[in-house]
């Protein structure tokens, strides 16, 4: 009988076991930047090309390695952190698995150079698909150079899956910015290419807050402080009237390390509660000082995932500390600003109604004729009818006009039936085909807002908006970058609803940050969609009769016109015999 089990040979193994570890070039900078934090480096420069599929380059000061541990430490398993067992219980470094070098150098191409102080001589080492390919001797300053080149390039269909050099980039920034945060201590150093993204000083932690998100954060911080026994919480919240409709600005370190906890996540939003709207975000960097004895770290090969010895004590301890906080500064719900009207943008209300001699408005024509052919027999009058009668007709004439009895819905009698509008989904589906129209013809209108409003985004954000500029400006938003990481809105596509332009831009980020990983298969398409969706008109808005009339109008001049892109129904029909059905008549 023929054996059927065999041992994978040492490179396949390797590269299955690269990832658990290596999923994009973000886990190889955070491996990276970790050895350097371990190493005590306290000055760390990075540099990528092509969104860090091409090269990650990271250069640091620290201590050093010499020339067998410059080749040791590409084994697998090899680890200065560990020597027993017990070591796993009471981890202070970040790094402790020695898994890392060894699975990033079995998927790329790796040149390592690193010189200890007081040594004249350093090592070189270069390295493809887990064989060494070179050793050698160097003069260079204390510390390690790593150059990561060409991720994935021996499994063709790994490297498929990475997407675009902007997702790819915001991964790397959020990766960093969280090792910056907790090493305030270190200076830090970004580029994108030869473009300067971050370049960080040491300093205290609200200092490196307001220079990683911005200078507006520096009135928002709140400082939480509370020790229990040997657990530590320290850190800053945000005011509630800065939350955000986006997700991303929340941090939890536990010894110094990040960490994903929905259950903690929830015990900080829980103290906010009534103090913020539903489905918006607070601004939160809690770090958790604790025995290493009471955690487990060893979850998971990212080390991002956590096990507490007692995780409902450092729920409450972590709940009370806020709620702590947010009474000593006396924080309340805030007052809207915006919503009195002495201060509001004034917008022109305009549904974009198509011009007469437009073919747009001949095929809305021919359209609405067929759907309301009884209903225009209703207004054929003959001029040897009675005064009375001519009467009786406009009045039920004036009683048939299409009516918004309950809000979002728009009712329009025809005759025997009744159709049945939703509103906001009529204007999602007019605004969608305006901005398909928009992109095609690579023209758009713009109504000017009264005052221009500035909007200020983390480094993240921003990079996402400046790749996409160019495409919401088709969309008819006059908008312009504006210094390193703010932008500015002068006008909305005209024919929009009254909208809140910071809250518009960053409900479209959170989405894009959301759905990341599909951004590349068709952009524009995402957009066109998230800003009809965004800027339709709201299910409780009031409309006047000429209002409803045009959006009627051009509903029916839209290529279709029953169901948005999303594929929701747009409006019903129900006619006499179906009302009669639901009387039992």
């Amino acid at each position: 009988m023929k054996n059927i089990i065999h041992k994978l040979s040492e490179s396949v193994a390797n590269q299955i076991a690269a990832g658990e570890v290596v999923q994009r070039p973000s886990s190889i900078i955070k491996e990276l930047l970790e050895n350097s934090i371990d190493a005590s480096s306290k000055n760390i420069k990075v540099i990528i090309e092509e969104g860090g599929k091409n090269k990650i380059m990271v250069i640091d000061d620290g201590s050093g390695m010499s020339k067998d541990d410059a080749v040791k430490c590409f084994e697998k398993h090899s680890t200065s952190k560990l020597k027993k067992s017990d070591d796993l219980f009471k981890i202070k470094t970040m790094g402790f698995r020695g898994e890392a070098l060894s699975s990033i150098a079995s998927v790329c191409q790796v040149e390592l150079s690193t010189q200890m102080e007081n040594n004249d001589i350093g090592s070189k080492v270069i390295i493809e698909g887990s064989k060494i390919k070179e050793t050698s001797e160097i003069s260079k300053n204390r510390g390690t150079t790593i150059i990561i080149k060409n991720i994935f390039y021996n499994i063709p269909a790994r490297r498929s899956f990475l997407k675009s050099d902007t997702v790819e980039l915001k991964h790397i920034i959020n990766e960093f910015q969280k090792i910056a945060i907790a090493n305030t201590d270190v200076s830090f150093s970004f580029y994108n290419r030869e473009m300067e993204i971050y370049n960080l000083k040491k300093s205290n932690l609200s200092n490196r807050i307001v220079s990683i998100f911005g200078k507006n954060y520096k009135e928002q911080l709140i400082k939480c402080d509370e020790k229990f026994d040997d657990i530590y919480i320290k850190g800053f919240i945000g005011k509630p009237k800065n939350s955000k409709k986006t997700r991303g600005e929340q941090f939890f370190f536990v010894n110094n390390r990040f960490v994903k906890s929905s259950y903690l996540n929830h015990s900080i939003i829980k103290s906010y509660g009534g103090l913020i709207e539903e489905k918006r975000f607070p601004f939160y960097l809690i770090f958790i000082e604790i025995n290493p004895k009471s955690i487990d770290i060893n979850v998971h090969p990212t080390k991002n995932e956590i096990k507490f010895e007692d995780e409902k004590l450092i729920y409450n301890i972590v709940h009370s500390s806020v709620n702590k906080s947010l009474a000593i500064h006396n924080v309340s719900p805030s007052i809207n600003f915006d919503a009195d009207v002495n201060f509001k943008s004034i917008r022109i209300k305009e549904y974009n109604v198509i011009d007469k001699d437009s073919k747009s408005k001949n095929f809305a024509k021919n359209k609405w004729e067929g759907i309301f052919e009884e209903a225009k027999s209703e207004n054929m009058i003959s001029n040897q009818e009675s005064i009375f009668k001519e009467k009786e007709e406009k009045k039920e004439q004036s009683n048939n006009v299409p009516i918004q009895l309950v809000k979002p819905y728009i009712f329009k009698q025809l005759n025997n039936k009744v159709l049945i509008f939703n509103q906001s989904l009529m204007h999602e589906r007019i605004l969608y085909e305006k901005y398909k129209s928009n992109f095609k013809n690579k023209k758009s209108n713009s109504q000017q807002s009264l005052f221009p409003k500035y909007v200020e985004l983390n480094k993240t954000d921003f990079q996402l908006i400046s790749e996409m500029i160019d495409e919401i400006k088709l969309l008819g938003f006059d908008i312009d970058l504006f210094g390193d990481n703010s932008i500015i809105i002068n006008g909305i596509p005209s024919g929009s609803e009254e909208i809140n332009e910071k809250d518009l831009i960053e409900s479209f980020i959170e989405e894009m940050k959301l759905n990341n990983e599909k951004i590349d298969g068709n952009k524009n398409e995402k957009i066109i969609r998230s800003f009809a969706k965004r800027c339709r008109i709201s299910e409780e808005k009031k409309l006047e009769e000429g209002e409803i009339k045009s959006l009627i109008d051009q509903l029916f001049s839209c290529e279709i016109s029953n169901y948005t892109p999303d594929g929701e129904k747009i409006f019903i029909q129900i006619n006499k015999e179906q009302i009669n059905n639901l009387f039992n008549v």
